[in-house]
């Protein structure tokens, strides 16, 4: 992800992009992957920016805590020891772009805990973050509702939008 954010940040104004509204947000994995580009400096550096082109993220259901249990993650992502390397608390220091943290209170596959972990650090920190939880709405409720075909049980859209807008972005119309 973070060679495509680099490679936007640089591209965008070709395509009548803002380079100054650059905006991050995932769902699930890519909350995840997002919310590490985010908070994680060294993904940018490395790729010769600043972690300050990111002006806001936006993340759903994001397992910003995760320990693997199956065996094969272990395997993949083990030893134990390098597990808060791919945990986003431990990357953050209170200068992070805003933070909007969003969760079906249905979901049963990411547990709240790991929203409720990454804004404990955050507000420790001094960071910037929003939360919301959605009730009724599940762990592929939280992306579906972004389909303009899909009728939405929550404004997860509007919400993310009016986020973006608080901090600086123009607004995003219905269907985009």
């Amino acid at each position: 992800m973070c060679p495509a954010v680099a490679w936007t940040y640089r591209n965008i104004a070709d395509y009548q992009g803002d380079p100054e509204r650059l905006y991050i947000a995932g769902h699930s994995a890519g909350a995840h992957i997002g919310a590490l580009v985010t908070a994680d400096k060294h993904y940018l550096e490395a790729n010769g920016l600043s972690p300050l082109i990111i002006k806001g993220f936006a993340g759903l259901s994001g397992p910003y805590d995760f320990v693997p249990l199956e065996e094969d993650y272990k395997d993949m992502f083990g030893p134990p020891e390098n597990y808060p390397n791919m945990q986003v608390p431990t990357f953050i220091d209170g200068t992070e772009p805003p933070m909007l943290l969003l969760w079906g209170a249905d979901d049963t596959l990411v547990g709240k805990s790991n929203m409720d972990k990454l804004i404990e650090k955050i507000q420790a920190e001094k960071g910037q973050v929003e939360s919301k939880v959605y009730e009724d709405v599940d762990h592929v409720g939280m992306v579906s509702s972004l389909m303009w075909f899909f009728k939405s049980k929550a404004p997860i859209a509007q919400d993310i939008n009016d986020f973006f807008q608080r901090n600086g972005a123009n607004a995003v119309k219905d269907g985009d």
